[in-house]
């Protein structure tokens, strides 16, 4: 039994960067990546505002990057704000492809219908029979199938990928439109205009349940196109997805140590925005911390202080879902968004990259309360939770 320096459970967006920053630094011959599916990326497009990638985030994620945008539109009713600030999309095919060639050229092994069946900091064995042995073990297999959350909600979604029988009438990322029916808490519709002809078009709502009905959001995404004036030719591709957005720290998140179980990264390490849900900066961030560490402790070490780091936006993170999921009643949850789109261009960045300062965090929290917020329905859900 070989011994490598990273076994990477799971080839989706998280673990497919931390293998492609050690591969970028050189240390790629000593990695296993282990995906179940057939194929590295699977089936997903991720985006992020520009402002969100620090320096070196930006240097392993630009050769990603399928589609970039100068600037991209919210809208709620009566209100419409184009934000003049890059938005940029990593598509799954792109991603598995290059990440892939990346990969093979640096030495490093790609086992895809590989299913792990027994897990430990140093080991991981498949279903196949095969024991695998590393210094590190990186779990990035995403949320549990079946996420449970006590207090919060989740994100559900599903963006169908459409070809257009004429120009769509979308120049630029419509990131939330929430002029739609509010169904099942807060909904809106996001739009990635990749060409005039080319779009994805995603139903999403922000629900205290993970039940998801795609036939009946895939429906209402076309519905949508069409009512826009756009013509769809045919559906090229459908993506679906249930996030966690929980109001407390998932079990499995930071701080990590070196111990008898794997390290967590991704979403199931808890590395992603709190309230967007949005994974793509934070785990290009976690990736570079762990190709620049020597030994498995470093590695740990590296992930503890990301997450000490951050630890005053996520506080703030979590205090904000519960507000949005516990504090106000789902008919009125679009007013929390439309009241923090109002904020200064540079407050709405760094929220987004996970930056906030003091008068940011004031912004957010003081002032005039979206419509229907309740101290008292949030008190009751803090009982509740007890």
């Amino acid at each position: 039994m070989a011994q490598s320096s990273h076994i990477v459970l799971g080839g989706g967006l998280s673990g497919g960067l931390a293998a492609l920053a050690l591969a970028n630094a050189g240390r790629g011959t000593g990695v296993v990546v282990v995906e179940a599916g057939d194929t590295l990326g699977g089936n997903h497009t991720w985006s992020c505002h520009e402002t969100d990638l620090d320096e070196g985030a930006r240097a392993l994620v630009i050769p990603l990057i399928a589609h970039r945008w100068p600037c991209h539109i919210v809208r709620f009713p009566g209100r419409e704000r184009r934000l003049d600030a890059g938005y940029v999309t990593v598509t799954s095919a792109r991603f598995a492809r290059l990440v892939r060639e990346r990969l093979a050229r640096a030495g490093a092994t790609v086992l895809t219908g590989a299913h792990a069946v027994e897990i430990g900091a140093r080991k991981v064995r498949l279903a196949d029979g095969r024991t695998l042995a590393a210094d590190v073990v990186l779990d990035a297999r995403g949320p549990e199938p079946a996420p449970r959350v006590d207090r919060g909600g989740f994100q559900k979604f599903v963006g169908v990928e459409v070809a257009l029988e004429d120009d769509g009438p979308w120049d630029a990322p419509v990131v939330m439109d929430a002029n739609v029916e509010q169904v099942d808490g807060f909904r809106f519709v996001y739009v990635l205009p990749f060409s005039r002809r080319h779009v994805l078009v995603e139903d999403t709502v922000y629900s205290e349940h993970a039940e998801l009905d795609a036939d009946a959001l895939e429906r209402r995404a076309i519905a949508y196109a069409e009512q826009h004036g756009a013509r769809v030719a045919r559906v090229l591709r459908r993506e679906v997805g249930v996030l966690p957005l929980p109001a407390e720290r998932p079990p499995a998140a930071g701080p990590p140590r070196v111990g008898p179980r794997p390290l967590a990264i991704g979403y199931r390490g808890g590395f992603f925005h709190g309230v967007t849900g949005y994974s793509l900066p934070e785990a290009a961030r976690v990736a570079q911390a762990i190709a620049r560490s020597a030994t498995p402790e470093e590695t740990a070490a590296a992930l503890d202080a990301l997450v000490r780091e951050r630890g005053r936006q996520r506080n703030l993170e979590r205090l904000l879902s519960r507000l949005m999921f516990e504090a106000m009643p789902p008919s009125t949850r679009w007013t929390a968004l439309e009241r923090f789109y109002r904020l200064p261009t540079d407050t709405i960045a760094r929220f987004y990259a996970s930056r906030t300062t003091a008068l940011d965090r004031a912004r957010l929290l003081l002032g005039r309360p979206p419509a229907g917020l309740s101290w008292r329905r949030l008190l009751a859900g803090a009982r509740e939770a007890a």
